[in-house]
């Protein structure tokens, strides 16, 4: 078995350099600075733990570099708007027959990948890395991942990448619905923008009471909506479980020495969503309609009110065209924004 990781950013880098430490084949395709800085030094894993340095990958910058082989199993890694020309690239080169794993953000991946590959699987990382510099990522929070066949079940390909996985230091699932698995990762993905708007990074929202408070009003006005559409994210291996997620986010407490700690952090170990990212290195898009852009088209499919994630939406996406930095609101005048259109909506003005 060979793992080819399409799309080697953070996580793609975290993922096939844990497979690689740990014994197994791996290709990543990345972007051509990482590629050579990989090719040159190896990649760089920092973490709370010590860093580690891998040798033993191969890097490329495109799926023609690679001459398939027997066992090759493709893991995109890639943002959900390059997933077409991607899977349109690999199957150029490699067999319609060769497994490929969807380990992405989103929900829409695992039919772009299936018009042109056979065996489709999904996957959902519950943790969370950063690219620092080429060459060189953070492992910041968490190490869950969750596998299965698209739409249901898990073959014995799947259980045996999960034990593969689980060698190489990551805890796995694998739920009968992966896909209820993965609406669930897209709830969490919805604050994505919240983060980037307000310059804010994951382990301080989580102490700070007014920040988390929001991040469950939001996370709840997507649970709502998918609760209407008859979209379940519930599944006995499902790692997420809401109910206790959203009580715990809105009985945070004032802590001063847990904020001390948290605005301690080194910039390396904190953990910044993709859309903070985005905007930082001016990419002109993010993946924000493809997690609150879901919310908002079944809000409006059943004539739900999405004030949050239609405001998150549009600011980011703003943001993103402008090549505007993270910072443009604070949490206060965000929710200020929302409220606007809140008031908007009671009066008739649009559902969204």
């Amino acid at each position: 078995m060979r793992f080819i990781i399409h799309g080697a950013g953070a996580v793609g880098s975290l993922v096939g350099g844990n497979l690689a430490e740990s014994g197994e084949s791996v290709v990543l395709i990345g972007r051509p600075d990482h590629v050579a800085a990989i090719n040159d030094r190896g990649l760089l894993i920092k973490s709370a733990r010590g860093d580690r340095l891998i040798k033993n990958l191969v890097a490329v910058e495109h799926p023609s570099e690679v001459a398939p082989q027997d066992g090759d199993i493709i893991f995109l890694t890639i943002k959900s708007a390059q997933t077409e020309q991607a899977v349109h690239d690999l199957r150029e080169r490699f067999s319609e027959e060769t497994p490929v794993f969807c380990l992405q953000n989103g929900v829409r991946n695992e039919e772009f990948a299936a018009r042109r590959f056979l065996r489709i699987y999904g996957a959902m990382a519950a943790l969370s890395a950063t690219f620092l510099t080429p060459g060189t990522i953070a492992h910041t929070m968490n190490n869950t991942i969750s596998l299965g066949n698209y739409p249901l079940n898990c073959d014995e390909l799947c259980r045996e990448v999960a034990d593969k996985l689980n060698r190489a230091g990551f805890k796995t699932t694998t739920p009968e619905s992966i896909m209820a698995v993965k609406w669930s990762k897209l709830i969490l993905n919805l604050n994505n923008a919240t983060y980037a708007i307000i310059d804010n990074f994951l382990q301080m929202g989580l102490v700070t009471p007014a920040i988390s408070r929001f991040m469950a009003d939001v996370e709840e006005e997507g649970l709502h909506v998918l609760d209407v559409s008859g979209i379940g994210v519930s599944d006995p291996d499902n790692p997420i479980n809401f109910e206790k997620r959203l009580a715990e986010l809105r009985s945070v407490a004032e802590d001063p020495e847990k904020i001390e700690k948290a605005a301690e952090l080194p910039y390396e170990l904190r953990t910044y969503p993709s859309t903070w990212m985005d905007l930082k290195l001016k990419r002109g898009e993010t993946e924000s309609s493809y997690f609150n852009g879901e919310i908002i088209l079944l809000g409006e499919k059943h004539h739900i009110n999405t004030p949050y994630n239609s405001t998150l939406l549009q600011i980011v996406e703003s943001m993103a065209a402008e090549k505007a930095e993270p910072g443009r609101y604070t949490l206060d005048e965000l929710i200020h924004q929302i409220e606007q259109r809140r008031m908007k909506l009671y009066n008739g003005e649009g559902l969204s």
